[in-house]
């Protein structure tokens, strides 16, 4: 008999203790786990070091919250919404470090860290002030003498992912044809220590056996399974739904406060809808 893996906000928040290094999926606006963000805020979680390739909404929330101490990341932004004012007020007021990374590093140091390997060799950021900044080493290749710029590892202890469907064995899909860098969330997760699929629906084992080729993550890969229908508000989760332009709009200079207002972590209309109900 599989093991179910099913679980809820609670079972998840415990899984990330104060001053834990937590990662979040997605690119800027699109499949963010923006509910598991708030389930964290409101369980008082403090120190949180927190990696994502391009933040956003969970970027906000948690700086709202007070819940950060530091975000690695290529990017933070609302994109087409402009910038995101509570972390760039943070970081301006000392209350959050900001330790930007190029695309490529934060990609090596996860790849380093799923292949099992201390670094990762690359060109990414030579030249760069960022390697002074992060305090990277460089290495020679003993075969062509090039110096290179050695990644770190990089092992979040947790990550949040926001998938499109998931049975209750952990097993998860995407839509097809996939989002734009949704290749990134399996990597970030075999790069973790343990990984909370925050699913936009629970299906049963024949649905996922039926349509095998759309399986990126395995329930062996995968430690918890939450059900989070509409999770991704107010950013997209295509193509069930798109972002919230008005919400965003109106909530561009304080979107952490204004998601600590709106509640549940879920609009309640993308709720319904991810279900598939009228």
């Amino acid at each position: 008999m599989v093991r179910s893996r099913l679980g809820t906000w609670d079972d998840a928040v415990a899984l990330v203790p104060d001053g834990a290094t937590v990662a979040f999926g997605g690119a800027v606006l699109s499949r963010k786990p923006v509910a598991a963000a708030l389930a964290l805020a409101r369980a008082g979680r403090r120190d949180l070091d927190l990696v994502t390739l391009a933040g956003s909404l969970e970027v906000e929330a948690l700086a709202a919250a007070g819940a950060l101490r530091s975000v690695a990341a290529a990017y933070v932004g609302l994109g087409p919404h402009g910038r995101a004012a509570g972390f760039a007020r943070a970081v301006a007021d000392g209350l959050v470090e900001d330790r930007e990374m190029s695309e490529w590093m934060l990609v090596g140091g996860l790849r380093a860290a799923a292949m099992g390997i201390p670094f990762l060799p690359t060109r990414a950021a030579l030249g760069s002030d960022l390697v002074e900044a992060r305090g990277l080493r460089t290495v020679r290749d003993p075969y062509g003498g090039e110096e290179l710029l050695a990644v770190p590892a990089l092992a979040p202890d947790v990550a949040f992912l926001q998938v499109w469907r998931a049975d209750a064995a952990g097993d998860v899909q995407v839509p097809w044809p996939p989002d734009h860098l949704s290749d990134l969330d399996p990597l970030l997760a075999r790069a973790s220590r343990a990984v909370v699929v925050c699913a936009e629906e629970v299906v049963d084992r024949a649905t996922v056996v039926a349509s095998g080729e759309l399986t990126r993550l395995f329930g062996f890969e995968v430690t918890m399974v939450v059900e989070a229908p509409g999770g991704a508000w107010p950013g997209a989760f295509p193509p069930r739904y798109g972002e919230d332009a008005e919400w965003l709009a109106a909530n561009a200079e304080a979107p952490g406060r204004g998601l600590w207002d709106a509640g549940s972590g879920a609009h309640p209309e993308l709720s319904t809808r991810a279900r598939g109900e009228s």
